[in-house]
């Protein structure tokens, strides 16, 4: 039976302000800034998710923390606890598992694991991570032996703690379903399984990215009418392709429209897909509109792939 739950993310825009740093594919740092308002706590999360949203499992990112030694980490944990509410996964992006270099991956590991160990000691099921940077330079035709290794260290980590390794399609090479297959073969199924991203594909990513505005000061186009002429058959086939080595679903969604419709992935469709393959995994909102109530267009993104599940005859799991 399919677990519906919802991720933090969802609701970003009310947590306070976010920052990235990363290198891009150029090998230059960047940093950046949203300067959303602090409306509510990350702790505050779990209750008001269960409340809300009728769930009880929530999924985490832990760049929403303002690093490891954030005592919201633990407040976030002690929530948890309080909520009788279950983590069912944290996304971890930090480092390159890419990197050729070995000093600058063993870094990357280390700090890695740093962040498994936080979450796994409040259950957390699963543990992602990226295959390489979304933004690495470090991109290879096939997956090199040192993202293979790096993957084998990580994933023992993470099971010696009770939780499961995943990684997720997520830019650069692993939006490829061809080069993310040849990665899970190599590392095998006992080393880490798949985070199936639905909106993280190159011909939904691409196009996201000029939702933000030509230019500064532009208004954002459109959502619903950004990905209208998109022919999303791409996404549908390697849905198809991943389905054999999914263990967790993010169903994205980009916009929620005025008339609650969803967007711009068929959700119905990629659940029927994943359904037909045998999928009855956990399955986690992620809303990655702007503006608005999040919380009510997390819900209508949750109502949707309730309703798909139904229809379906797969009838989704939340809170009693």
């Amino acid at each position: 039976m399919n677990t519906l739950s919802v991720s933090s993310y969802s609701l970003r825009e009310q947590f306070g302000p976010l920052v990235f740093d990363f290198v891009d594919p150029q090998g230059n740092p960047v940093h950046i800034e949203l300067p959303y308002p602090k409306l509510l706590n990350l702790s505050e999360f779990p209750a008001r998710a269960r409340d809300t949203f009728g769930v009880d499992t929530i999924e985490t990112v832990a760049f929403q923390f303002a690093g490891l030694d954030d005592p919201e980490i633990d407040l976030f944990g002690d929530a948890l606890a309080a909520s009788g509410v279950r983590l069912v996964n944290v996304a971890i992006d930090v480092g390159d598992l890419l990197e050729p270099d070995a000093d600058k991956r063993a870094a990357d590991i280390k700090l890695t694991k740093r962040w498994i160990e936080r979450f796994t000691a409040m259950g957390s099921q699963f543990v992602r991570v990226n295959p390489g940077s979304p933004f690495s330079h470090h991109n290879e035709a096939t997956p090199p032996a040192q993202l293979i290794d790096a993957l084998g260290e990580v994933g023992a980590f993470a099971k010696q703690r009770g939780s499961r390794l995943l990684v997720e399609n997520h830019g650069g090479p692993s939006a490829d379903p061809v080069w993310m297959g040849q990665l899970l073969n190599a590392a095998g199924r006992d080393v880490c399984g798949l985070l199936l991203d639905l909106g993280n594909f190159d011909v939904l990513t691409s196009r996201a990215m000029a939702g933000f505005g030509d230019a500064e000061g532009a208004e954002p186009t459109d959502p619903a009418e950004l990905y209208a002429s998109l022919d999303l058959t791409p996404v549908y086939d390697a849905v198809d392709a991943l389905a054999e080595y999914t263990e967790l679903v993010s169903l994205k969604a980009n916009y929620v429209t005025e008339d609650g419709a969803v967007g711009p992935v068929d959700l119905p469709r990629a659940l029927g897909i994943l359904a037909a393959r045998g999928y009855t995994g956990p399955l986690s909102v992620e809303y990655e509109g702007t503006g608005g109530d999040p919380w009510a267009k997390s819900a209508r993104v949750l109502e949707v792939a309730g309703s798909a599940l139904a229809e379906s005859g797969a009838a989704p799991h939340t809170a009693p």
